[in-house]
């Protein structure tokens, strides 16, 4: 009897083991399929279930992690991966999961001191490229947080507020409400109603309407949002998933798809999809340029080098092009939410880049077709949580993102952005107008637009001088030298790209009503023409009128000055020199160039001076002063630069050291 009682219970034992074990299974099969359909919740609470079971389960602890992470909850997240961590059981990615999580909740050594060890077994991944001196980096981004003023808008509610765009005189996006006031179906990813496209109306004092639904007449039961908006062709781009089959909390409505629609009679009428739309992948987080001609989203389409990239195509014809892979901003992480900015830069989300934790914004110039000079935007735009969604006015100084950081009143909130200063820079030459050589030591004197002088800065021995400046300013360049007349130049910033160089020459020019020449006209310089030489006694300049040859009044009262100087010293010859700019053509702006010459020549012989005494030429656009040739466009202040009649008095024959007690020359 003892026997067959031990036989029972050991049967029963085994058919309760052999139960769990299949319980567990089916737990493990559940949470699976929740974590598939994106019901990172039910996945959890399924997971959780099953660790109690089996607490040393690296699969189960994994997969809790994961869920964590797509949730936005990073304490969890850093709280299962140490577990792996502590069990010895870490993968590669689980070291960089639990660095970005450190990270993300302001832990920034052990941050450091993790991706440190994953940068050692995975080199080559480019995550890592920007954050092997972690600390410093962050440190970079907090120094300067006086660039930007940062508010909450006070449309935010205690649900998901997030994807501002600009239309018209609205803000649009997208939203869930307040979740205590939906009786909406809950989005399984979340647990939060499903988003819907929203709008304030913003008046010239920057005061908001009350909140509305942008419109009724694309308003789906699905995700619907964030928009785009090509204004000039009044079409809209936008998300949905309304095209899918699928009842709603089912996976397969998770795919995000790019909708087309336009603005006829007073109400939005949808257009279609997007011609690269494919329910097995996702498109969203569309911008289209200031023209409408070209289109950024962010895909995981194949192809890319990551889960999330940012791709682009342009409209040709009225189709869009293939679209290309953004390959030098994308990384093995995600890049979301682009925006293409007025001014053609670009503005984008990346966990993939380093930065703060989570999504930072980050911002690339457009360079010859590409995007370079990458920079984080830094804080208080950044923050640990995730930042994204920028948008800025076609100035580019105001405008707002989304954010999920702690002090917020929901899930992601919105957030007014104010960009105080943008920094570019101001480099520039020095030249001497007459010879164009560069001149070292002049004194350059940076003014604001209240004439305050913010910096001054002395020229180089190549001539070189360089500011740092902000954009949308206007400054004013003084420059000064001695012997030479002080000289203005105008610069504006406007429209600039940050960081962007701008680059002026400024001519300057002697001031030979200074200069103490005795009797015997000493040179102010000395030329070697066809191998002779040619003392500089004086050099005047001419203007004409646009497109004309006849002399001036002003004009003239500077040729008869060299008339008179010619009567007096009978030895001196003049030489006329007169140059156009390169507009127009070559053959016109010669013959120009010849009949201004030939006008000041027939001034001069009809003042007494000896024609053989004078030597006129017309060299037309052949000797530009600076850059502005026919491939290059230029203000007319550049081009006026190139328009000149030079009146040269000289003396041939080598100059006799000694003649006065003069001895300084200028070249």
């Amino acid at each position: 009897m003892e026997l067959k009682k031990y036989i029972g219970l050991t049967l029963v034992a085994l058919m309760l083991s052999s139960a769990v074990a299949y319980g567990q299974k089916i737990t493990i099969r559940l949470a699976d399929k929740a974590y598939h359909d994106f019901s990172y919740h039910e996945a959890i609470d399924l997971y959780l279930y099953a660790h109690e079971r089996e607490p040393d389960n690296i699969y189960i602890i994994r997969r809790l992690a994961d869920s964590y992470r797509n949730i936005g909850n990073t304490e969890e997240v850093e709280n299962w991966l140490s577990k792996i961590i502590e069990m010895g059981e870490e993968h590669p990615e689980d070291l960089f999961n639990y660095s970005m999580a450190l990270k993300s909740n302001g832990k920034y050594d052990d941050a450091e001191n993790y991706l440190k060890e994953f940068a050692e077994l995975r080199p080559e991944d480019g995550r890592v490229n920007l954050e092997q001196s972690l600390l410093d980096y962050i440190n970079f981004l907090l120094q300067d947080s006086s660039r930007y003023v940062v508010e909450s808008v006070p449309f935010n509610t205690k649900g998901a507020d997030w994807g501002p765009t600009f239309y018209n005189n609205q803000i649009v996006y997208v939203s869930t409400g307040n979740p205590e006031e939906s009786r909406d179906i809950k989005y399984n990813w979340d647990q939060l109603p499903f988003l819907d496209m929203w709008a304030v109306d913003v008046d010239e004092y920057g005061n908001y309407s009350d909140p509305y639904i942008f419109s009724n007449d694309l308003k789906t039961s699905f995700h619907d949002g964030p928009a785009t908006f090509d204004v000039m062709a009044n079409r809209m781009y936008f998300n949905s998933n309304r095209s899918t089959k699928s009842t709603k909390g089912k996976n397969e409505e998770n795919n995000l798809q790019i909708f087309i629609a336009d603005y006829e009679n007073g109400s939005w009428v949808q257009k279609g999809g997007f011609k690269y739309n494919n329910e097995r992948e996702n498109y969203r987080h569309p911008s289209v340029s200031a023209k409408g001609d070209v289109l950024y989203f962010s895909s995981d389409r194949p192809g890319g080098k990551g889960a999330n990239d940012i791709w682009w195509c342009r409209k040709i014809n009225g189709e869009w092009s293939e679209p290309v892979n953004l390959e030098e901003i994308n990384t093995e992480g995600d890049e979301v939410y682009p925006f293409i900015a007025a001014d053609g830069v670009l503005y984008f989300a990346s966990n993939g880049h380093g930065g703060m934790g989570g999504l930072d914004l980050y911002m690339a110039l457009p360079d010859r077709g590409v995007f370079s000079d990458m920079e984080n935007m830094g804080w208080p735009v950044n923050s640990p949580s995730d930042d994204f969604g920028l948008v800025l006015d076609e100035v580019g100084m105001k405008g707002y993102f989304s954010s999920d950081r702690p002090g917020g009143l929901g899930h992601d909130d919105i957030y007014k952005i104010e960009i105080l200063y943008i920094p570019v820079q101001i480099s520039g030459l020095v030249r001497d107008r007459i010879n164009t050589y560069e001149l070292e030591g002049a004194k350059v004197a940076l003014l604001d637009e209240n004439m305050d002088t913010v910096e001054v800065a002395y020229s180089k021995e190549d001539g070189e001088f360089i500011f740092k400046a902000f954009k949308q300013r206007n400054y004013k360049l003084v420059v000064s030298k001695d012997e030479y007349i002080t000289t203005e130049k105008e610069v504006s910033t406007y429209n600039k790209l940050p960081n962007e160089k701008i680059q002026v020459e400024i001519f300057i020019e002697m001031d030979f009503s200074l200069m103490d020449r005795p009797d015997k006209l000493e040179p102010l310089s000395l030329e070697r023409v066809d191998g002779e030489e040619l003392q500089i006694i004086q050099i005047e300049h001419i203007s004409y009128g646009f497109d004309s040859d006849v002399i001036l009044p002003e004009s003239g009262i500077i040729l008869d000055k060299v008339a008179d100087m010619i009567e007096q010293y009978p030895d001196l010859e003049i030489i006329i020199e007169s140059h156009t700019d390169s507009k127009g053509s070559d053959e016109y702006n010669l013959r120009l160039s010849k009949r201004r010459a030939a006008s000041a020549y027939k001034y001069l012989t009809g003042k007494g001076v000896r024609a053989e005494a004078i030597e006129y030429s017309g060299y037309g656009e052949t000797r530009l002063l600076n850059h502005c040739d026919d491939n290059v466009e230029c203000n007319d202040e550049e081009h006026a630069l190139n328009r000149r009649s030079i009146i040269k008095v000289v003396r041939r024959g080598k100059y006799q050291q000694g003649r006065s007690t003069r001895s300084l020359f200028y070249f």
